[in-house]
């Protein structure tokens, strides 16, 4: 299986950890949808031009880092469950996942208004909306964490995945945010899973990707 996109996009580095926690095995080409001749084959694969996108060993692509997720969550060759079957359980970890993923669009819309839009363009009122579900969302995903820091397994489940690229992505790009939230359990998470191989091999590194 080959997964397309960067880890800068944290809807690919989120999808890079679950495969790699699920056990499959898979190459990497870190296509940018930012750079014309990437997109150029992006396109091949999603018409939208968006990443990730994971080509699989008979040649049938999926799209969206859902589909992604879901198909590696199906046929997972862990023994650990990255999502409970059922339950209470189930509910909390895609209640924190989707959470997580919120706080990573609203970075990415962020990134939008600030990088590809003039300066004179920008409706600040809209931006600063934007910020505040941020930092909403950070609010939110630490009083997560401080319940999860206490009792971490060794392994992680899907809403630490989410949890640490939304952590580390906001970081990265909004670093102010995360500054004023002052967060402490969420970057004690952060710290904690990064430390595995399946968080440290698929890292943001801009020499490299």
């Amino acid at each position: 299986m080959i997964l397309i996109g960067r880890d800068l996009s944290p809807f690919v580095r989120r999808t890079a950890i679950v495969l790699a926690l699920s056990g499959l095995a898979f190459e990497r080409r870190k296509l940018a949808s930012s750079k014309p001749e990437d997109l150029v084959e992006i396109k091949k694969l999603n018409p939208l031009g968006r990443v990730p996108a994971l080509i699989l060993a008979d040649g049938e692509a999926l799209i969206d880092s859902n589909a992604i997720i879901d198909y590696a969550l199906e046929t997972s060759e862990s023994e650990v469950a990255l999502c409970p079957a059922d339950g209470p359980a189930r509910r909390q970890v895609l209640r924190t996942s989707a959470f997580a993923v919120g706080v990573m669009e609203k970075g990415v819309a962020s990134s939008y208004e600030t990088l590809t839009r003039p300066a004179a363009k920008v409706h600040q009122p809209w931006l600063d909306h934007i910020l505040n579900q941020i930092t909403e969302g950070l609010t939110v995903l630490e009083k997560l964490a401080e319940e999860r820091v206490f009792k971490l397994d060794p392994d992680p489940n899907l809403g630490d995945v989410n949890s640490v690229v939304a952590h580390d992505f906001i970081t990265l790009i909004r670093p102010e945010l995360v500054r004023a939230a002052a967060p402490h359990a969420l970057p004690a998470l952060s710290r904690h899973f990064n430390k595995l191989p399946a968080f440290k091999n698929n890292q943001w590194q801009p020499n490299k990707s």
